[in-house]
């Protein structure tokens, strides 16, 4: 690690992709062998997809479903592997390590847009990256998520979203139980 050579009097709120509150902090539930990481690993803070295998994980859609809604947002667990000689650090999981997806919670993120509360979060087609923008408005080459800003900020700047409440599912429950 180089020596430090700056000082930053006003930290940020969060981190990207740290939990933002104790409230119910909901995880996708992978199948036996659990997700990693495809090809070329999966960008932490960023919103990601189960290809059709249904244990690897990218922050694009599988090719047969291109237009589909992310699995799940990439949270941190201190997984990035720090893989390149000399790197301080990483916001990537490398290609074949296990992956965490959240479903529900309020956690921090990155937008190139600025936020505000209550705009609805989408998601890249291309690379998971997040762009908020009113419901229903969504920009070219996103997907709603289903998430939504809960505290927002300047474009760049660390801001906190929150998943889609359990029930907000139910339609589709196969079980009849509602979650």
């Amino acid at each position: 690690m180089p020596f430090p050579n700056t000082v930053h009097y006003g930290w940020p709120a969060g981190f990207p992709g740290a939990w933002a509150s104790q409230n119910p902090q909901r995880m996708v539930v992978p199948g036996a062998n659990g997700f990693c990481a495809g090809a070329g690993g999966v960008v932490i803070a960023a919103f990601a997809w189960v290809q059709a295998d249904g244990a690897i994980v990218l922050n694009k859609p599988d090719p047969a479903n291109p237009n589909a809604a992310p699995t799940g947002f990439v949270v941190r667990a201190q997984q990035g592997q720090a893989t390149q000689y000399m790197q301080q650090s990483t916001m990537t999981i490398a290609q074949g390590f296990m992956v965490g997806l959240a479903e529900g919670g309020d956690v921090f993120a990155l937008s190139a847009t600025a936020s505000t509360t209550g705009q609805a979060v989408y998601a890249a087609l291309a690379n998971g990256t997040l762009q908020c923008a009113p419901s229903g408005a969504a920009p070219t080459g996103t997907v709603d998520t289903g998430w939504s800003v809960a505290q927002g900020a300047a474009a760049g700047l660390p801001f906190i979203i929150t998943g889609p409440l359990a029930g907000a599912r139910s339609a589709v429950s196969s079980s009849g139980t509602g979650n």
